[in-house]
């Protein structure tokens, strides 16, 4: 009975308006200033012209060896016992794969830009 009772109040405040705040604010122009639109008129004097992207840093990387000079470098550095025959076989290979492994690089047995760059090193030894 009391439930009924309180629904029959909330039902009458709700249609009366009461509940539901129905009485509107009016809003008037002020001197006030939202935080971001005062940093859009102060930076607004920008010259965005004269900012330039970020250029990307690249190295001298591309040192392109011949398979000789692989099997040279992989000899000098010890990891490689073969003839200097200018092959890329599976010795050659297997020498590429151990000294990717002892220098940090994929150990994928390619010779790509680092694994060049680090075989480098040991041609002038």
């Amino acid at each position: 009975m009391l439930m009924r009772m309180m629904g029959v109040i909330l039902f009458t405040l709700i249609i009366g308006g009461c509940a539901t705040g129905a009485k509107k604010q009016t809003t008037q122009q002020s001197d006030y200033q939202a935080p971001s639109q005062t940093y859009q008129q102060n930076t607004a004097s920008w010259d965005y012209e004269d900012v330039q992207p970020a250029k990307k840093i690249t190295y001298s990387t591309s040192v392109n060896l011949t398979a000789r000079q692989i099997q040279k470098a992989l000899k000098s550095a010890g990891f490689y016992q073969g003839a200097g025959d200018g092959k890329i076989g599976p010795k050659t290979k297997s020498a590429i794969i151990k000294f990717q492994k002892a220098h940090n690089l994929r150990a994928d047995g390619v010779v790509g830009k680092r694994t060049s760059m680090e075989l480098n090193k040991y041609l002038s030894e």
